[in-house]
């Protein structure tokens, strides 16, 4: 039987969010560094007509209601969460801190334990020491770790009451009211200091409505198949009109029509899939890109690859022609890392298994 992945196209969707996330920053550090150009622009404008981290959210959702779907109950559930978030991030940790101690060594002090201690916890932090370095952040990724660690907590010891709630209440009460949530947030967060920001970018509350929207649409994946076609053209033209005629569009993050546009296109265009899904094909290539899912750690890595390239300098030497060098050097320290941590789980397990 094939996997979740395997059997649509949400794996293809996370490497683009993540390929998306790593632009929009090379394009953001672009401008800091070097000022206009039209090509930053327009490949700005690709990577963030959806709101990449929104698609990572609601595709999170999608796959955490698939997974408690399939699990005996919710310790289980959160087990093969623990597994998939904190072992990558747990090595994810000891390379930055190595990274760091070598090519800031100057700078660290010992604000960098407690920075550690709270990244095996994954939560987003930065110590004191690195104020001065590069970015000024440790990892500026984390935060969207800390906050789908809270949802999938949330979803867990929810889930009995959520898998029984029909669709109608969903779209006419549930996530409507997760959308003024997000919104008052925004207005919370506009008319409050930086201390309630950096607590607000932390907390799941803004959130959830992606979440639970690709949640929901797993739990009525069925009932909602034949709309499929449409509930991805129609968030497609969407934003588009929202781009050309420059729509105001307010909300926490994003603004919440076109997050909710992002989160809709990743969950309806990730779990489409023909009839017939097999080896054969490109139905079949892009089943075994999905299978070998490292996307994680695209998302993880690519903080470390910006903040040497910037300690280096190498935004103010590089040409644009050059922009795949930090994407081609993030993906290449993902797979990498992402391979031999596979193998040495494999490693243990089957030494423990020989043990019993």
């Amino acid at each position: 039987m094939l996997s979740e992945t395997r059997k649509n196209y949400i794996g293809v969707i996370k490497y683009w969010a993540a390929y998306s996330v790593l632009m929009l920053h090379f394009t953001g550090f672009w401008r800091t560094y070097r000022g206009y150009y039209m090509a930053v622009e327009m490949t700005y404008d690709r990577v963030v007509f959806f709101t990449p981290v929104v698609m990572f959210i609601a595709i999170s959702g999608y796959l955490a209601a698939a997974s408690l779907e399939r699990s005996s109950g919710i310790r289980e559930f959160l087990f093969k969460r623990f597994k998939r978030i904190y072992i990558p991030l747990w090595v994810s940790a000891v390379v930055y801190l190595t990274g760091y101690l070598i090519v800031a060594h100057d700078l660290i002090d010992i604000s960098i334990i407690p920075w550690f201690i709270t990244y095996l916890l994954g939560i987003a932090y930065s110590p004191s020491c690195l104020d001065t370095f590069a970015t000024g952040s440790a990892n500026g990724v984390l935060w969207t770790v800390t906050v789908l660690i809270e949802l999938y907590v949330v979803s867990a010891l929810l889930w009995k009451v959520l898998k029984k709630i029909p669709l109608k209440f969903w779209l006419c009460l549930i996530l409507p009211a997760l959308a003024i949530i997000n919104v008052l947030c925004e207005y919370l967060v506009g008319h409050s200091g930086s201390v309630v920001s950096q607590i607000m970018e932390r907390l799941f509350f803004p959130y959830a409505v992606f979440f639970f929207l690709g949640f929901a649409f797993y739990l009525y994946r069925d009932s909602l198949k034949c709309f499929t076609p449409y509930l991805v053209l129609v968030p497609c033209f969407t934003v588009l009109f929202i781009f050309l005629f420059k729509l105001p569009d307010y909300g926490y993050y994003t603004g919440i029509l076109r997050g909710l546009c992002s989160a809709l296109f990743a969950v309806a265009a990730g779990s489409w899939s023909p009839e017939i899904i097999g080896d054969h094909g490109a139905a079949g290539i892009l089943g075994k890109i999905a299978a070998f899912d490292f996307s994680y750690e695209i998302y993880l890595y690519q903080w470390l690859v910006f903040n040497i390239f910037i300690h280096l300098g190498m935004f103010d030497r590089i040409e644009w022609y050059e922009k795949w060098l930090p994407a081609l050097i993030s993906i290449a320290v993902a797979c990498i890392i992402h391979v031999l941590t596979d193998r040495a789980v494999n490693c243990l397990n089957s030494h423990r298994k020989s043990a019993l």
